[in-house]
């Protein structure tokens, strides 16, 4: 049994247009750190736990989806457009979540 909490069905389709494009993405994980990689695709496992693939300058990511926070696309222009919130944030030293506005 594994600790994997399934995103809802929408935000699952957010990631898969974006692997479908291939789309450079501004990745935000629930630790609070941050990266620039292209999507390539999603894959589940046998426990039921599912994962971006990304493509990123130091070689392959592979990020379980509950981990994700949020996403955005960067454009041509190096900008990183609306962000999609996947789920809880970074947690600060008192515990709580970081609030989304």
């Amino acid at each position: 049994m594994t600790d994997y909490h399934p995103i809802e069905c929408d935000l699952h389709d957010v990631l898969e247009i974006a692997c479908l494009h291939h789309a450079l993405l501004q990745v935000e994980l629930r630790d609070g750190s941050r990266f620039v990689a292209r999507a390539r695709t999603t894959v589940s496992t046998a426990e039921k736990e599912e994962f971006l693939l990304l493509d990123a300058p130091d070689g392959e990511r592979r990020v379980r989806l509950d981990q994700l926070h949020a996403v955005a696309t960067v454009g041509a222009d190096g900008v990183a457009g609306a962000r999609t919130v996947l789920g809880p944030g970074p947690t600060d030293a008192s515990g709580e979540a970081e609030q989304v506005f």
